[in-house]
């Protein structure tokens, strides 16, 4: 067998087994964030971005147990894989908290990465539920993995709006809370 070929017991060959490889994925993705939310919400200086921090990883322990709910109805116990890209996002936060000396800027960088990772968390559970359709996975599986979707896809829009995405006002709104 050469270098390129993965071993026979972690060849994918179905959509089944697929959704079962991306959602270790995810898990492990969720469980990081739980940790990565915390450091967020203890450097952020400024208040308000420092509590959407906090409250957010408590949303995101639930959708923890809302995937590991998944692996149970699969009949499966929860395996993590580990994913580069959230892997990425985890250092470049490390990165900024390293580089960036001005508090507003470091605030700022903080909430364009939390605006990154939850694109990629819509991403995955967008993908996940592709993946189970194909597979014809049952409701119970789906739905905590949707419920995730539906927060993420939340928590996006909070965040842009942060940002200033939506218009003039909240870019006054985004000046606002990243006085330090």
């Amino acid at each position: 067998m050469s270098d390129s070929q993965s071993p026979p017991e972690t060849e994918i060959r179905d959509p089944a087994a697929l959704f079962t490889y991306d959602l270790a994925a995810v898990y492990d993705m969720e469980v990081k964030l739980v940790d990565a939310l915390a450091d967020l919400s203890e450097t952020a200086t400024n208040d308000n971005l420092s509590k959407g921090f906090a409250l957010h990883r408590t949303e995101t322990e639930t959708q923890v147990r809302r995937v590991e709910d998944a692996f149970d109805a699969l009949g499966a116990e929860p395996t993590r894989r580990a994913d580069p890209l959230v892997d990425g996002l985890i250092a470049a936060q490390a990165q900024v908290e390293g580089d960036v000396a001005d508090a507003a800027l470091r605030n700022r960088r903080y909430l364009t990465l939390a605006i990154q990772t939850e694109q990629i968390e819509i991403t995955s559970y967008e993908g996940l539920l592709a993946t189970a359709a194909k597979a014809g996975l049952g409701d119970d599986v789906t739905d905590p993995l949707a419920a995730n979707l539906g927060q993420e896809e939340k928590t996006l829009r909070k965040l842009e709006a942060l940002a200033g995405a939506g218009g003039p006002d909240l870019g006054r709104l985004w000046r606002r809370i990243t006085s330090a």
